[in-house]
């Protein structure tokens, strides 16, 4: 897995212009469901991580945090309001229903998932990872499932969703 705080390996250099991309294409989506009826709930994550048991997030390296399960997949960090706005959404509503918008560009992977709750919600949440942890993150959803953790920056709660289907998350 690449180490973030080598200049080297950081991704943040491909990311950020087709980062962009993804977010205007979230805001059309939005505009979609919302259009079809659907409340569209729109996250922004400052960060995002693939999780493949190791290395650990900051606070399970600190000690502030050791969880019950290690968890693997996305880790999906996003404002505090956009966090509470999702997690009251879907604290009493099931995702039925995943859909995968992808590209790739400049050795990175692109999704933009929405992840539908009836006929009435759809929580659109951008990710990416480089592909170089292409194996790895399809070895954990083969042997795991593959999830997406969405979190504030605190780290002290986390919305987990499963992805029963993971094979849209992993373009040829």
């Amino acid at each position: 897995m690449n180490d973030p705080a080598d200049p080297e390996s950081n991704p943040f250099g491909r990311v950020a212009g087709h980062w962009e991309q993804v977010i205007d294409d979230m805001a059309a989506t939005a505009t979609q469901y919302r259009d079809d009826g659907h409340e569209a709930i729109e996250l922004h994550p400052g960060d995002v991580a693939v999780l493949t048991g190791e290395p650990r997030t900051m606070a399970e390296r600190n000690g502030e945090y050791e969880p019950e399960t290690r968890r693997l997949g996305f880790d999906v960090v996003v404002p505090g309001d956009e966090f509470r706005r999702v997690a009251d959404a879907l604290e009493d509503r099931t995702v039925d229903r995943s859909e995968v918008f992808r590209a790739t560009g400049d050795g990175m992977v692109f999704l933009l998932v929405a992840l539908e709750c009836g006929d009435d919600l759809a929580v659109l949440v951008p990710l990416y990872y480089d592909q170089t942890d292409r194996a790895d993150l399809s070895q954990v959803a083969a042997d795991h499932g593959l999830y997406s953790h969405i979190r504030p920056l605190t780290d002290d709660e986390v919305v987990t969703v499963s992805h029963e289907d993971p094979e849209p998350f992993f373009p040829d």
